[in-house]
C-alpha cells in the first residue's frame, strides 16, 4: 500500500513535467528543447509566475477551481488529467505486469529481482507515457512529433529484445497481452518475428489508408505512430488495437457529427483513438478476446 502511494505521488510529479512538455511544445520545434523547458512556470494567459502553492499537481487545480489566481482565466482540464493518468500508470502498471508475467509484487521490489525485468517495466512505463504526450500534442496541434515516434521505436526494440531473451522466465503465452489467444493468430514462434510483423502491419496498413485517401483521412504522423507502436505491441496485439481504435474513432466522430460540433469534412486527430486502442489491448486484450469468442460459445 505504501509502495503504491509513493508510486502514485511520483507519477503525479512526472505528469506535471509532461504537462510542461506538452504546453511548451510548438510544431517544427524539438519536444525536449532545454531552452523552452527551462525557466519558471507561468500562466499561459497573463504571464503570472506561478508560486509553489500553485504547482502542486491536481491539488492546486482543485483549490483554484481550475482558474488562474492572478487573472481568473479558466485553465485547461488537461493539467489534472495528464497528472492523474501518469500517476495511475506508475501506481498500477508495475503490479499489472507482475501478474501478467508471473512475477510477485514482493519480488519486483526486492534485491533479488532480475535487472532485465526492471528494464522491461521501465520500457512499458515510458511507452505509455510517450503515448500520453503524443495524445495531448495531437489534440492541441494536429501533429505527432517525429522524435516521439523515434523514441517509441527504440522502446519497441528494447521490449522485443528483452521479451525474446528472457521469455523462458515469463508465464507461458504471456509475451502477448492476448495471452493464449495469440496462439491462434501468431505469425511465428519467434517473438522477434511477431514484433517485426506488428511493425510492418501497423506501418503498411496506415500508409495504404493515406494513399487511398490522398492524405485526407489520415496523416503520415499516424503512419509513423502505427509503425513504431506496432513494434512495441507486436503481432497480433497491434491488430486488435487498430480495430478498437477505429471503433472508438467511429463512435466518437459520429457522435460529434450528430451533435453538430463537427462536419464530415472536419479534421479529427486520430492519435488519441490509436492510443486508446493500445491501452485497451494492453489492459483488457485477453478479456476482450475471451468475450468475443464467448459469443460463439468457444
Amino acid at each position: 500500500m505504501i509502495t503504491t502511494a509513493l508510486l502514485f505521488l511520483f507519477g503525479l510529479a512526472i505528469g506535471s513535467f509532461l504537462n510542461v512538455v506538452v504546453f511548451r511544445y510548438t510544431p517544427e520545434k524539438k519536444v525536449f528543447d532545454g531552452t523552452r523547458l527551462g525557466g519558471r512556470s507561468r500562466c499561459p494567459y497573463c504571464g503570472h509566475v506561478l508560486g509553489v502553492q500553485e504547482l502542486v499537481p491536481v491539488v492546486s487545480f482543485i483549490v483554484q477551481r481550475g482558474k488562474c489566481r492572478s487573472c481568473g482565466h479558466r485553465l485547461s482540464f488537461q493539467y489534472p488529467l495528464v497528472e492523474l493518468v501518469s500517476a495511475s500508470v506508475f501506481a498500477f502498471l508495475p503490479f499489472f505486469l507482475n501478474s501478467l508475467y508471473g512475477m510477485s509484487g514482493a519480488a519486483f521490489f526486492s534485491a533479488e529481482s532480475p535487472l532485465w525485468y526492471y528494464g522491461l517495466v521501465a520500457a512499458w512505463l515510458l511507452a505509455i507515457l510517450t503515448w500520453v504526450v503524443i495524445t495531448a500534442i495531437d489534440l492541441r496541434h494536429y501533429v505527432i512529433p517525429n522524435e516521439l515516434n523515434a523514441f517509441l521505436l527504440v522502446l519497441g526494440i528494447c521490449i522485443t529484445a528483452l521479451l525474446s531473451a528472457y521469455h523462458g522466465s515469463i508465464f507461458p503465452f504471456r509475451v502477448s497481452f492476448l495471452e493464449n489467444f495469440s496462439l491462434l493468430f501468431s505469425l511465428s514462434d519467434s517473438i522477434v518475428m511477431n514484433h517485426v510483423g506488428g511493425m510492418l502491419f501497423g506501418g503498411l496498413f496506415f500508409a495504404l489508408l493515406v494513399l487511398l485517401s490522398r492524405g485526407r483521412g489520415m496523416g503520415f504522423g499516424d503512419v509513423k505512430l502505427a509503425f513504431a507502436s506496432g513494434l512495441v505491441l507486436g503481432w497480433p496485439d497491434i491488430v486488435l488495437a487498430v480495430i478498437l481504435s477505429f471503433i472508438a474513432g467511429g463512435i466518437f466522430g459520429g457522435a460529434l457529427v450528430l451533435a453538430g460540433r463537427k462536419t464530415m469534412k472536419d479534421k479529427i486527430p486520430f492519435a488519441p483513438f490509436l492510443v486508446f486502442g493500445f491501452l485497451l489491448t494492453i489492459f483488457f486484450g485477453h478479456a476482450i478476446m475471451e468475450g468475443y469468442f464467448g459469443l460463439f460459445g468457444l
